[in-house]
């Protein structure tokens, strides 16, 4: 059931949620590398507490995978250290990394494209429009994913502008759902019946 109204303290705190994720997004669309640091670091630090729960559980709680326990803890650990001590270059890499796999889906896309075969059934051939989306996309996914790959700090500086617009949005969901003080709910079929 939609429309149900929200108490006071929710709307305020949806408000209220919604501002401090409308300014991160401003903050993360103006300095995009910071932003793409700053979620690195957080990500570093929660599996640097996941490794430490690992380590902890595995020498006090586990007998029989005592030592996959320990050993899984100690390996994030060590690689948590890395990032929080590194977190541009580890961003580089993950966005490099990942401007290899957008070309090769591009490449993908390109000679789908070219072939004109449809992906959903190999025996039909695909729309002239089609094809030229779908060679279209390829080329724009090869070209970004190149310039990602010649500047890891424009792929860096797309992630960071990426996460600032997703938070936007959040943030102006959050803030128009406070002030109309409408909210969702859902129940259970067997209570409706």
């Amino acid at each position: 059931m939609t429309g149900v109204n929200s108490p006071a303290w929710i709307r305020a705190l949806q408000i209220g949620i919604g501002a401090i994720a409308i300014g991160l997004s401003l903050s993360a669309i103006i300095y995009p590398v910071l932003a793409v640091v700053a979620t690195f670091t957080a990500a570093a630090i929660i599996l640097l507490l996941f490794g430490i729960e690992q380590v902890v559980t595995g020498v006090f709680l586990y007998k029989q995978s005592r030592l996959a326990h320990v050993g899984l803890g100690i390996l994030v650990i060590i690689l948590s250290s890395i990032v929080m001590a590194y977190p541009l270059a580890t961003a580089a890499l993950v966005v490099l990394l990942a401007a290899i796999g957008l070309l090769f889906s591009g490449i993908a896309s390109i000679i789908s494209g070219l072939r004109g075969k449809n992906k959903e059934e190999n025996s039909n051939t695909a729309s002239r429009g089609s094809r030229a989306l779908s060679i279209g996309a390829g080329a724009l996914a090869v070209a970004l994913s190149i310039m990602v790959m010649v500047s890891p700090i424009f792929g860096i500086a797309l992630a960071g502008l990426v996460i600032g617009i997703a938070l936007l949005v959040y943030g102006i969901r959050l803030v128009v759902t406070g002030i109309s003080g409408r909210g969702e709910a859902v129940t259970s079929v067997s209570a409706g019946m």
